[in-house]
């Protein structure tokens, strides 16, 4: 394995800014919906693949040491900043929380997160016992060691150590006091204190106090370290840590490990190791230490998904560790599919040629000796999203899309396989893709066939399918793109109608419909389709991205604004009037109105064609080009027959499109600002009295 290979896995990291950046980290993250991405994605797909955060793809393959899923799993509730994901895309805290049910400590109800006194709560409970176990110590001892164990516990966040201590006579009493003199010691950065009253623990006759005082000293000598690290300021600097202190920590670790190697603590010391190695800045075991326990680590355990994210951080993505190659099949794989990763270079539409080349993945042959599916995987992949060469992914990876189950991997090389062969737009796709959705139980998994299978439909004109009753596709936010960026009207009415499908789903139907049917001139269907607004919809949402809201204004099309100063009827009436005559000009003012005054100029409702190769972008079947109200004040102003009170309003509003900004906010062509100045300049010239004159002071 060559050092250079990894070297340009921290290169790519530098690349993206920094390893904070392969993560999620912008506020909101509005997914391409493909199965395909070009690049680094901050949304996730539920299969292995180069564009993943690591973080995801590796605790795939952590997982996947439980074996496949045996029943369909549930979901996390979607965070903000994921709303639209549905159950189609995550992100790596979305799938620890699926996994394992959210943090396992740490949570918003422990005062003390991020400091030394995280597992206070805890150590005092298991104190507790061991006194209670000890028939030795007095009652009135313990009662009193328990106070003063009280005490330190309201102030461990302070700067100030317990003031007094009790009086003992017995030897467990001397040993428990013992014992919490060292932990406030601990807990107030009194190392030398701490070191004191833990070394005269080493002989103690109560094997608790034994046991944690060993434990407890790794954790003094580390802890010293790190704190002088610390400038003043918080900031840690690596090279300014305790090398002494790093060195008896690491060998406090191997006595407390030797003594206990299934100690009560053995799996926080193990953990502790990890540390001092990092403290030591000794990549190479830190290395061996990760891939160690990221073998053994229990995969349903919590711990799992938290050393996931540790060795993300201090090894796979710290550029003083750049030498540290990874050796076994789980991480080294997890390096090859990010650097199978396309990067946009920013300069062009180009992306830069990936960093595995084949020769270095057919070099890797002997450290997936034993794990040939996995190889197999890399292989076809590399084929696929590098050598552009789908035809190989076929002859790599068989068709096994009939298993009742799959475990990650197992699904893994199947969606790859679907890809191929959308690629080549082999007839068997959509057979494939119904076959792959009866075993596809795991996390994530059925909303991906869903999404393979909706796209080839979209794309061989079988869009139906999708919105027929009991159709496969049961992903609402699947569902909802098709219904905003390609749904014909006939199958909009269907979902509309359909009472097993979410309401929200329902009303986005009728939303587009009678938007589409508005934007796109057919107003007789628009005077049919109103009366599909369910009687109680409001008029209240957020307008800008609809997919992801959870309340909708289908309301506005029977009770929204229809006029601020400009005399208009009600929408109904509006619609009527330019079913007659779709060329009045008084309606048309009226419907641009109607827009305007109700947020239509924060939307993008399917009027923006997607890219080719994205879910929706296929082809829109609803018929005719969207209108944009700018284009509305256009055509009147250039119409030699509109004069007098509408074309003074058109003048206004044409101008008023782009206050106060000079952007254009009403769609359509931009007008050069030369325009703008006309439109102004008419306005004042031909009507001076009128109030659309005086109230518009200025030019944008």
């Amino acid at each position: 394995m060559k050092a250079r290979t990894f070297k340009g896995l921290l290169a790519a990291s530098l690349l993206l800014t920094s390893g904070a950046a392969l993560a999620c980290s912008d506020s909101s993250c509005y997914p391409t919906w493909t199965l395909v991405s070009s690049g680094y994605s901050c949304e996730g797909r539920g299969f292995l693949n180069p564009n993943n955060d690591t973080r995801i793809n590796l605790l795939f393959l952590v997982r996947d040491r439980g074996g496949p899923a045996s029943k369909a799993a549930a979901y996390p509730a979607p965070s903000f900043d994921a709303a639209g994901f549905g159950q189609v895309f995550l992100n790596q805290y979305m799938q620890q929380d699926a996994y394992y049910d959210g943090p396992a400590e740490g949570t918003a109800e422990n005062p003390h997160v991020g400091t030394r006194c995280a597992n206070f709560a805890a150590a005092t409970q298991s104190l507790a016992a061991a006194m209670a176990a000890n028939k030795a110590l007095p009652a009135d001892e313990r009662s009193a060691l328990l106070a003063v164990r009280k005490v330190s516990e309201t102030t461990c966040d302070a700067t100030t150590p317990v003031a007094a201590w009790p009086t003992v006579a017995s030897q467990p009493g001397r040993e428990f006091l013992s014992y919490l003199k060292a932990a406030d010691a601990f807990y107030f950065r009194q190392w030398d204190e701490a070191r004191s009253n833990l070394s005269a623990n080493a002989r103690a006759s109560d094997p608790w106090v034994r046991e944690t005082s060993a434990y407890l000293a790794i954790r003094t000598e580390f802890a010293a370290a790190q704190d002088a690290g610390f400038d003043q300021y918080g900031d840690f600097d690596a090279a300014k840590t305790d090398r002494g202190a790093v060195k008896r920590g690491l060998q406090a670790s191997a006595a407390y490990l030797k003594g206990w190697p299934s100690g009560r603590y053995a799996a926080s010391a193990q953990g502790l190791v990890r540390r001092g190695l990092w403290l030591a800045r000794d990549y190479p075991a830190l290395a061996r230490e990760y891939e160690r326990a990221l073998a053994a680590v229990d995969p349903a355990s919590p711990a799992a998904g938290d050393l996931v994210f540790e060795a993300d951080g201090k090894w796979l993505f710290n550029p003083d560790a750049k030498d540290a190659a990874p050796q076994g099949a789980m991480v080294l794989a997890v390096q090859d599919l990010m650097q199978m990763r396309s990067m946009s270079d920013g300069s062009s539409a180009n992306a830069i040629t990936a960093e595995l080349t084949e020769a270095e993945l057919n070099a890797q042959a002997p450290v997936f000796a034993a794990q040939g599916e996995l190889y197999s995987f890399l292989q076809a992949t590399h084929a696929f999203y590098v050598g552009n060469n789908p035809r190989k992914v076929l002859n790599l990876v068989p068709d096994d899309a009939k298993r009742a189950s799959f475990t990650n991997l197992q699904f893994s090389r199947q969606v790859l396989r679907g890809q191929a062969l959308a690629a080549l737009k082999d007839r068997n796709e959509e057979g494939f893709w119904l076959d792959l959705l009866g075993g596809a139980k795991g996390q994530w998994q059925r909303p991906t066939v869903e999404l393979g299978l909706a796209m080839n439909w979209e794309r061989s004109g079988k869009l139906g399918r999708v919105f027929a009753k009991g159709s496969p596709i049961t992903e609402s936010m699947i569902r909802r793109q098709l219904i905003l960026n390609a749904a014909a009207p006939d199958m909009l009415r269907a979902n509309a109608a359909d009472s097993a499908r979410p309401q929200y789903e329902r009303d986005l139907a009728v939303f587009t419909l009678l938007h589409k049917d508005l934007t796109r001139g057919d107003y007789a269907a628009f005077g049919k389709d109103q009366a599909l607004v369910r009687p109680g919809a409001g008029t209240d949402g957020y307008m800008y991205y609809l997919p992801d809201q959870e309340n909708l204004p289908l309301g506005l099309f029977t009770k929204g604004k229809w006029s601020d100063g400009y005399a208009c009827p009600a929408l109904a009436q509006t619609a009527k009037a330019l079913a007659a005559n779709p060329q009045a000009v008084g309606p048309r003012l009226c419907l641009g109105d109607f827009w305007r005054l109700n947020g239509f100029d924060e939307m993008d409702i399917g009027d923006t064609p997607r890219k080719a190769d994205e879910l929706g972008g296929f082809a829109d079947l609803f018929p005719g080009k969207p209108l944009a109200r700018g284009a509305i004040y256009a055509a009147i102003i250039s119409d030699p027959k509109v004069t007098g009170p509408d074309e003074a309003y058109a003048l206004y509003r044409a101008v008023m499109c782009y206050a106060p900004g000079g952007n254009n906010t009403c769609g359509g062509k931009d007008a050069a600002k030369s325009q703008r100045k006309a439109w102004y300049d008419q306005l004042k010239r031909d009507y001076p009295s009128s109030p659309w004159a005086k109230k518009l002071r200025y030019f944008w």
